[in-house]
C-alpha cells in the first residue's frame, strides 16, 4: 500500500499509509475526520450529488487543480473547458460530453463560472467560485489536522483554516497525481458499492458515523431517513445498501433498512480508506510547503 503506480513509474508517499493505520489513536482520527467531513456535507444535497461520485469528484477536483496550477502568462495553462475536457477523459473516468454536462452544472447552481479572458475575448475561462474554493479548503484542513495527530507532518500541531497559500499550493501538486487518485479510487475495490453512485460516500460516512455512535455497528435509522439525509431516493438508498450487504460489508435483517449492522470487513476497508487519504494528504502538503517556503524567503 505504499506506492501509488504509474505507467511512467511511481510516486512513493513520504509517509506510506500502513504506519498511519498502525499509530496509536488512528482509530480516534479516522472518527474525527468522518465526523468533521459529515458537518460538510450533510444538509447540502444538491452539492453532494454533484461531485461524491468517483468521475463527479475527479472532474471537480481536476478543475480546483487546473485553477490553482494556472500560469496566465501560458495560454497552455489556462482552466478552460476544453483543457478539462481533456484531462478528465485522460483518466478514463468520463467522456467528453459528460464533463461537459457537469461543468453545466457546476456552473448553474453558482459553483463555477465562465468568464471571457481579459485580452481575449474569445478564450472563455473557468473560474471556481468563492463558496467551492472555501468548502474545498475545509475538506482539506480536517485531511491536515487529522496528520498533526500522529507526529509525522510538516505541520505538527496545526488547528483552524487552511491558509490560502498552503490550499492552492496542495492543489497545484494534485494534478500531477491526478491518475494516482484515479487509482487509489479504483484500488479500493470493496468500498466500490459506495464510490460508484450519487452520494454513495455520503451514505459511508453516515453508516460509520452511525456504527460508531450505537456502540454495536448496528444503525436503525432505515433507508427513509438515510434518504432524506443525503437527498436521494429511498430507493436508491436500499440498493446501495444491499450492494455493500453483497459484498460483505454490513448485513441486514429488517424490512426498510431497519437494522444495518456493519461487519469487520466494512470497518477494515474503510480503515485501509482513510489511511491512503491520510498518505495522500500527507504528500500533497509537503509538496505545498517546499513551494511556500521559497516564496516566503524570497
Amino acid at each position: 500500500m505504499d506506492q501509488i503506480s504509474f505507467d511512467d513509474g511511481s510516486v512513493a508517499f513520504k509517509v506510506p499509509p500502513f504506519e498511519f493505520l498502525s499509530a496509536p489513536g488512528f482509530a480516534e482520527t479516522r472518527d474525527r475526520l468522518i465526523t468533521g467531513k459529515l458537518a460538510l456535507y450533510e444538509g447540502n444535497h444538491l452539492f453532494n450529488r454533484l461531485i461524491l461520485e468517483e468521475g463527479r469528484f475527479l472532474c471537480y477536483l481536476a478543475a480546483l487543480s487546473l485553477h490553482a496550477s494556472q500560469d496566465m502568462a501560458q495560454p497552455s495553462t489556462w482552466l478552460t473547458l476544453g483543457r478539462l475536457q481533456r484531462e478528465v477523459t485522460e483518466l478514463g473516468v468520463a467522456s467528453r460530453n459528460r464533463v461537459e454536462a457537469q461543468v453545466s452544472c457546476l456552473r448553474k447552481y453558482g459553483f463555477l463560472t465562465q468568464q471571457p479572458h481579459a485580452s481575449d475575448r474569445r478564450v472563455r475561462l473557468l473560474v471556481p467560485s468563492a463558496a467551492l474554493l472555501a468548502r474545498d479548503a475545509g475538506i482539506l484542513g480536517l485531511l491536515v489536522d487529522g496528520l498533526s495527530d500522529f507526529g509525522l507532518s510538516p505541520t505538527d500541531g496545526r488547528r483552524g483554516p487552511l491558509p490560502a497559500e498552503l490550499h492552492r499550493g496542495m492543489r497545484r501538486a494534485t494534478l500531477p497525481l491526478l491518475p494516482g487518485l484515479s487509482r487509489i479510487i479504483r484500488r479500493h475495490l470493496p468500498l466500490a458499492p459506495f464510490f460508484a453512485h450519487d452520494c454513495g460516500y455520503m451514505i459511508l460516512l453516515l453508516l460509520l458515523r452511525g456504527g460508531r455512535e450505537s456502540g454495536d455497528n448496528t444503525i436503525s435509522t432505515g433507508y427513509q431517513r438515510l434518504a432524506t439525509q443525503t437527498g436521494v431516493s429511498r430507493t436508491h438508498v436500499r440498493r446501495i445498501v444491499e450492494a455493500a450487504r453483497d459484498a460483505g460489508l454490513v448485513t441486514t435483517t429488517a424490512r426498510g433498512g431497519h437494522d444495518i449492522r456493519l461487519t469487520p470487513t466494512m470497518w477494515h476497508a474503510a480503515d485501509r480508506w482513510f489511511a491512503d487519504k491520510l498518505a495522500l494528504t500527507d504528500l500533497l502538503l509537503r509538496e505545498a510547503v517546499a513551494q511556500v517556503q521559497p516564496a516566503a524567503a524570497a
